[in-house]
């Protein structure tokens, strides 16, 4: 009767030595990947996107094309906007004493949104060429705009571009309140 109990006992062992085992593994791996996550450039992030989104709006081929094209266009121009105003912005640590400071923080801030919304507006557009309206939503993140799904509480509800929504990262702030 001991040897029975003994052999169960030690089944038992070895399925949770085993599955502790796997649950480390996985583990190990998604760390991995994660990691590798974060090394991207920005065209391979870019191509990420497109990959991606190509699949979730389920584009033919020929709307697979036309939709890479533009989509690097846009990701460059987006690109050249966020980095410009990234360049002119001041320094996050420093406190803001004077009310002509903040005042010109808050119309600088102002005007990056309008040019942000230009921006998308014109690419609006062109995607709509060969896109469902639908479709160029999920592509600009236009329910941001309109306070559905804002990508972080930062920036009021709009699309601030400081995240990675569709090159496998979580969507996470990147900036202090």
């Amino acid at each position: 009767m001991k040897k029975v109990i003994n052999r169960a006992f030690t089944a038992k062992k070895k399925i949770i030595i085993l599955a502790i085992s796997a649950m480390l593994a996985v583990n190990i791996s998604a760390q991995a990947q994660k990691k590798e996550g974060n090394q991207f450039t920005k065209e391979e992030r870019v191509e990420l996107n497109i990959k991606n989104l190509t699949l979730e709006l389920l584009l033919s081929d020929q709307q697979a094309k036309k939709f890479a094209e533009t989509y690097r266009e846009y990701a460059a121009a987006k690109e050249e906007l966020f980095e410009k105003g990234a360049k002119e912005k001041m320094d996050p640590g420093k406190e803001l004493t004077e009310d002509a400071e903040l005042d010109k923080m808050a119309k600088k801030h102002f005007e990056e949104m309008k040019k942000f919304a230009d921006l998308q507006a014109k690419y609006y557009d062109k995607f709509r060429k060969f896109l469902s309206a639908r479709q160029v939503e999920k592509v600009l993140h236009l329910s941001d705009a309109f306070g559905h799904n804002a990508c972080c509480g930062n920036h009021g509800n709009h699309h601030c571009g400081n995240h990675d929504h569709h090159a496998g990262k979580p969507a996470k702030p990147s900036h202090k309140k």
